[in-house]
């Protein structure tokens, strides 16, 4: 008796080169979403970092000027700004936290001096920065990411 051999049908051939292809495109669409979904998620987490990093900063400048007279609220330039006040050798120094540009900037400079707004250190990149002074020594501070995120929170001066 004589054995035949085996034969394969054209359309098998085919079908799985088919179901191949589908899964090489399946892989494809899948790697494309996923890498979309983590650029979303980085630039989520970089903003958030950047307005955590912000509000830290303003917390912990807070916290060093908690003293009587030491914190509160002024203009530089017409513009809005969280003070803080330094008494070194006898002499007043003021610290201004402000929006200049779009940038929350730092200025230190002797108290009563004539300073400038532009020609404050800039810190971090903020579309908006507000403080209001609250009663009973609260502070409220707002923040706004160039990219839209918002953060606020109050702070409270022990010496007020």
């Amino acid at each position: 008796m004589k054995k035949t051999a085996p034969t394969s049908h054209p359309i098998s051939g085919l079908f799985s080169l088919l179901l191949f292809g589908l899964f090489v495109l399946f892989l494809l669409i899948m790697l494309l979403f996923s890498a979309q979904i983590y650029q979303q998620s980085i630039k989520k987490a970089d903003s958030e970092t950047d307005l955590g990093t912000v509000s830290s900063y303003i917390a912990t400048k807070f916290r060093q000027h908690d003293v009587q007279d030491g914190i509160f609220t002024d203009e530089l330039n017409d513009i809005p700004a969280l003070c803080f006040r330094d008494t070194i050798n006898n002499q007043d120094y003021i610290t201004y936290l402000y929006l200049d540009d779009g940038r929350l900037k730092e200025l230190f400079t002797a108290d009563g001096s004539s300073a400038q707004a532009n020609a404050g250190t800039a810190i971090a990149s903020l579309s908006d920065f507000q403080i209001e002074e609250n009663a009973n020594g609260f502070y409220h501070i707002f923040l706004q990411s160039t990219a839209g995120d918002t953060s606020e929170f109050y702070l409270h001066s022990c010496a007020a």
